[in-house]
C-alpha cells in the first residue's frame, strides 16, 4: 500500500501527501473493521488487542 503512494511524495508537498495517505488508510480500516464486526461479533475474552 505504501509503495503506491511513494512515487507521488515527490509531486505533492510531503505533509499534505502524508495526511492524505493516512486519512485514506484510516477510512479503509474503519470500513473493514465495521464489515468484520458485522460478520464476527466481538468476543471480549478472545481479543488480543
Amino acid at each position: 500500500m505504501f509503495s503506491v503512494y511513494h512515487g507521488q511524495s515527490a509531486t505533492f508537498p510531503k505533509e499534505g501527501a502524508n495526511k492524505q495517505v493516512i486519512s485514506s488508510q484510516a477510512d479503509s480500516l474503519i470500513k473493514i473493521s465495521r464489515i468484520w464486526a458485522d460478520f464476527f461479533p466481538a468476543n471480549t475474552s478472545n481479543q488480543p488487542i
